[in-house]
């Protein structure tokens, strides 16, 4: 008989959920975990069920997650589903297949006829994994690079480059963020004001403005769970002299905080081809791939 049980949501885990994935995170090539407050948030929703999120214990002692929801029905009839592959504490792997084997008979209770679940650079597990639990590959969905700042000289950052005024130019860099990432309005809107307004705010935004319209912008956002990473959100010049200037902007902040990487993600590998990104040096460091399991 097992040691660990297996709970399904119930209001008060979040804060041992967010301390559990903050520490599995660190093993990722992309670490990321969604904090406490927002996972209440999303937990308080009228269309939320805690029977897709569940939980191992091991002496009454939280030692791992998993996340899973049904998705709304599409055209072709098939009742689908998205699973989180666990995060569990490196001690209490064997809870791993527990979490997973009992979200299965939840869903196929639910009438979930396949599951659609996402393994590499932002998981707890690789390809390998999903192979061995019988998911099919579909599609390799985000490449994750750094940004290579060897020899850049950023013992003079241009003057020009200043910290953006959000009240001043959110309408200029909403625009230049639905033309350059694929975004609609109202989200990039949406965006930005949670990054105007929020007060733990602590990323970074450099434009370059000709009068007062901006011509190049950078969005740097460190990374909340290992501090020698900073993800690049967006990168914009006009042209390529600016956006040699920003590079040196993104060097001497790199510099100054002691990061070991700059991140940046791209949903096609062709992407960092792409002449706009001149003279940027991209290295690939991992991927992120969608898996499809039939039920």
């Amino acid at each position: 008989m097992t040691e660990y049980v297996i709970k399904h949501y119930h209001d008060g885990f979040e804060v041992d959920q967010e301390k559990i994935g903050n520490e599995v995170a660190k093993s990722f090539i992309a670490p990321h975990q969604t904090p406490a407050d927002r996972l209440k948030e999303a937990y308080s929703r009228e269309d939320f069920d805690p029977e897709t999120r569940l939980y191992a214990f091991k002496d009454d002692k939280m030692v791992g997650f998993l996340t899973a929801r049904v998705l709304p029905e599409e055209e072709d009839g098939i009742k689908k589903a998205s699973l989180t592959p666990p995060s569990v504490l490196a001690e209490h792997e064997v809870a791993t297949e527990l979490l997973f084997n009992k979200a299965i008979k939840i869903l196929k209770k639910k009438g979930v006829q396949k599951i659609q679940s996402n393994f590499g650079a932002y998981s707890s597990k690789q390809e390998e994994t999903a192979k061995e639990w019988g998911y099919k590959f579909i599609n390799r969905n985000n490449f994750i690079y750094k940004i290579n700042l060897d020899g850049i000289d950023f013992s003079k950052v241009p003057e020009e480059i200043i910290d953006i005024d959000f009240d001043k130019h959110q309408k200029d860099l909403a625009k230049i963020l639905v033309a350059e990432y694929g975004r609609d309005e109202e989200f990039v809107n949406t965006f930005i004001d949670r990054i105007k307004n929020d007060p733990n705010n602590k990323r970074i935004n450099k434009v370059i403005l000709e009068g007062d319209e901006v011509k190049a912008y950078l969005g740097l956002n460190p990374n909340d769970i290992d501090s020698s990473i900073a993800r690049v959100i967006a990168v914009y010049a006009s042209n390529e002299d600016y956006m040699k200037k920003m590079l040196i902007m993104a060097a001497k902040i790199a510099k100054d905080k002691k990061l070991k990487q700059l991140q940046t993600g791209f949903t096609e590998e062709d992407d960092i081809k792409l002449k706009k990104y001149f003279p940027i040096k991209f290295e690939l460091v991992g991927t992120s791939s969608q898996f499809e399991k039939e039920l």
